[in-house]
């Protein structure tokens, strides 16, 4: 097994319910990525209309994401593993690439929140999209630090792959979550450098749940 494939994926425990459970991090192929896209709105948000905004939010994400995967996937820009990534940009050292993480458990039907994200010519990563599932995202669904783990991944990524700076924009509703998670001030948009990469990237390695 290369190095790179000895990184992702990676499994770790996340909070369902308030109890500690074991979710897997792995690159998504085309088939997950269209998956997402049949998410609902919870029918049970019918009477909160801040969460129901927020689960909708978390849908349009979704279906935005696999919008702008077609391009990427079509244009055979995409990579569905962290070798193959590494080999297009070998090949291709300012190719731009994509790549689209998922988050997936054995006792939830479908991916619990997802990530896509482009490998700019300059070798930096660009978060395009970042989301959780409608459930948790409108709180009808008991599971915390999904979309921690997304961003530690990008930078556990960003630093297998020598990437200095991860950026993204942020929504006026995802800003307080990038200041919370990066101890950073946010408006429209954030940066995470090299120090700050390795630190996230370093606590999700933390949290790798081995086999006995």
């Amino acid at each position: 097994m290369s190095e790179a494939a000895s990184i992702v994926p990676i499994t770790f425990a996340v909070s369902h319910n308030e109890e500690p459970v074991n979710v897997m991090l792995t690159f998504a192929d085309n088939t997950d990525v269209m998956s997402a896209t049949r998410w609902r709105v919870p029918r049970e948000l019918v009477e909160d209309a801040a969460m129901q905004a927020r689960a909708a939010d978390a849908r349009e994400y979704a279906l935005l994401a696999a919008k702008r995967w077609k391009h990427y996937r079509d244009t055979k820009t995409a990579a569905f593993s962290l070798p193959q990534l590494e080999a297009m940009i070998e090949h291709e050292p300012e190719g731009e690439f994509c790549f689209y993480l998922k988050v997936t458990a054995d006792w939830f039907p479908t991916s619990l929140g997802g990530a896509m994200v482009r490998r700019t010519w300059c070798n930096h990563l660009m978060v395009d999209f970042l989301f959780v599932h409608p459930s948790i995202s409108g709180k009808a669904l008991n599971v915390k630090s999904i979309g921690l783990r997304l961003l530690q991944a990008i930078c556990l990524i960003a630093r297998t792959l020598g990437c200095p700076l991860v950026w993204g924009e942020a929504t006026r509703d995802s800003a307080s979550f990038y200041e919370r998670q990066l101890q950073l001030p946010v408006k429209d948009r954030f940066e995470i450098a090299t120090t700050l990469v390795s630190q996230l990237a370093e606590a999700l390695e933390a949290k790798r749940v081995t086999s006995c």
